[in-house]
């Protein structure tokens, strides 16, 4: 792909290639099948480990498919808990990343990368021609860039980030699935890539569910495996299976006729187009393509087409509108500019433009982190109670803002109301001890018996399971 935002490299490095010892043989002691194992470790490097799941009737004679999955924060169990239950129904054998996550290096990342994929392939039955990378956010970009750059992946699942920046057009073709919440800051960019797959001949589709930046509600996760099998049958690498492909169809047409009885004709077209991405090349999709083109005629189409690029087009603009607000309008201006963006959202519930500005506000949330993290960074502590403050405003349940006011207050030798932001965090749902025990900027509230305090309460909502 040429001359593409989306591939212009800056800092990806050179491939590193590391490999676990060759002497780990299949005969290890058993491992228990249908379970998750939360921490699976890498034989050559105890520190590097992957959450697991085999399913139920693995049997080290077959080969399985494998999903290597890769969570932003280097959460594996996410995205095997996540993905477990379709992986026993379809048989694939599911790890998760517990080291990858965002702020390495590309080196780093593909070290790790290897170090699990060897590992893997060394203990367990793996069927090399469908090996599918799959990761959420930044995880997304590490999804890709291995399918990209180390090659030897049958397809890419995405979640909310597209491909990594590259200055080269791509060489290996792969399949690959967005998915991505219609409140997701990062849908533009994921609509754009699904452009740009389709103009460089890329088997691909866009998945959108109702949601914000995050890993999918587990009611998505079935057109992620459809999407796989269906790949696997499209590139000859597994037998179809009629009943799969029925059970799709099926299931669309349910769809299609519910937005028949609503009269959303929009929803019926974009569920056409769903069935001839997934099943192109797999099965017989010309009644759907003769649907689609009776749709495509229609009036309400082209005005809704028109609409949802017209859309774009203001989302990117506003976004630079803010980006300039964050430094030069106060928050006297942010608080009545966020009280207008949510009485529109209350006002248009389950409506595109309500989407709309919800992606609005999941965009100035992560603008919120970006300045107010460079500016306690850079000691520059009266930018960052001004953008923590607009941070607050633009996302008042993310325990983030309270954390850098916490932040600053320590920073300006401020104990007491240090720790009445921190309270304020674990009340929203802040709990992880490690980050807080590991923050140098606290530590002179430590020895505070306040502190211990906090600490206690984390420990305690984390045992009740809140």
């Amino acid at each position: 792909m040429k001359n593409k935002k989306y591939f212009i490299f800056t800092a990806l490095a050179t491939i590193c290639f590391v490999s676990c010892s060759s002497k780990v043989k299949k005969t290890d002691l058993p491992i228990e099948k249908g379970k998750i194992i939360e921490n699976f470790v890498c034989k050559q490097d105890p520190s590097t480990s992957y959450a697991l799941y085999l399913p139920s009737n693995y049997d080290s004679a077959v080969k399985y498919p494998l999903i290597v999955a890769f969570d932003s924060h280097g959460d594996g169990l996410k995205p095997v808990t996540l993905f477990k239950e379709q992986a026993e129904k379809y048989g694939y054998i599911v790890v998760g990343s517990n080291n990858s996550k965002n702020g390495q290096s590309w080196d780093n990342t593909n070290i790790i990368y290897n170090l699990m994929i060897t590992d893997i392939k060394v203990r367990f039955s793996i069927n090399e021609s469908r090996i599918y990378t799959a990761g959420f956010s930044g995880g997304s970009r590490v999804a890709s860039s291995i399918a990209i750059l180390n090659g030897g992946i049958a397809g890419v699942v995405g979640f909310s980030a597209g491909f990594p920046n590259l200055n080269q057009p791509i060489s290996t073709k792969f399949d690959y699935l967005g998915i991505v919440g219609s409140s997701d800051f990062n849908y533009n960019e994921m609509s754009q890539l699904d452009k740009e797959l389709q103009a460089n001949g890329f088997n691909h589709y866009l998945l959108v569910f109702n949601g914000k930046h995050e890993w999918p509600q587990p009611e998505v996760i079935p057109d992620m495996f459809y999407w796989l099998e269906f790949s696997a049958y499209r590139n000859k690498l597994a037998t179809p299976n009629n009943k799969v492909i029925a059970d799709f169809e099926k299931k669309c047409q349910t769809e299609i006729d519910l937005c028949k009885t609503k009269n959303d004709v929009f929803g019926e077209y974009q569920l056409e187009l769903k069935l001839i991405g997934f099943l192109n090349g797999v099965s017989d999709v010309e009644k759907y393509k003769n649907r689609l083109a009776e749709l495509e005629k229609l009036p309400a189409i082209q005005t809704e087409l028109k609409l949802v690029a017209a859309e774009a087009s203001k989302e990117q603009s506003l976004q630079q509108s803010y980006q300039k607000a964050m430094t030069e309008k106060n928050p006297a201006w942010w608080k009545a500019e966020v009280a207008r963006i949510n009485s529109v959202i209350s006002k248009n519930k389950d409506h595109r433009e309500a989407f709309f500005y919800k992606r609005v506000l999941s965009y100035l949330s992560i603008s919120g982190y970006s300045y107010s993290n460079s500016a306690l960074r850079s000691g520059q502590l009266e930018q960052a109670q001004r953008f923590i403050t607009i941070y607050m405003l633009v996302d008042p349940e993310n325990t983030d803002p309270l954390y850098f006011q916490a932040q600053l207050f320590a920073m300006k030798n401020d104990p007491a109301n240090a720790l009445k932001s921190l309270d304020k965090a674990i009340d929203l749902g802040f709990n992880d001890t490690g980050k807080l025990q590991s923050d140098t900027i606290f530590s002179k509230l430590r020895s505070l018996p306040e502190y211990q305090k906090l600490i206690d309460k984390i420990g305690a909502k984390v045992k009740e399971g809140k």
